[in-house]
């Protein structure tokens, strides 16, 4: 029995930090927007993603899924004062083109 609590200590510190990468954030959209063809209203969010490994952003309003899409990782050139949604306005359409959190030095790059 003392050979196998060691194996699974060391199997639960490897997938530890998968778990603590998983992010979930409260967010202000401050202006009607699309993302993925999908309409988000002004209003307050929740957005789900993993800043360990990028790859799909949720973005939920009142527990419900409002739009999934992609994203990369972007480094800033110094940490992010406030929690900052920059957008796009390509062909008189709003789209979400990145999220800074603040005192993160990363943001979410969002896929066109």
């Amino acid at each position: 029995m003392r050979q196998v609590a060691p194996a699974i200590v060391a199997i639960t510190l490897m997938v530890a930090p998968a778990w603590a990468a998983k992010r979930k954030r409260d967010l202000i959209i401050p202006r009607d927007c699309v993302v993925q063809g999908q309409e988000v209203k002004t209003g307050n969010y929740t957005v789900e993603y993993d800043d360990a490994e990028p790859g799909e952003l949720v973005i939920r309003s009142g527990g419900r899924e409002v739009v999934r899409t992609s994203y990369t990782m972007r480094e800033l050139p110094k940490p992010a004062t406030a929690d900052t949604v920059v957008f796009t306005n390509k062909d008189g359409v709003r789209k979400i083109a990145r999220i800074e959190m603040k005192g993160g030095k990363m943001a979410l790059q969002i896929e066109p």
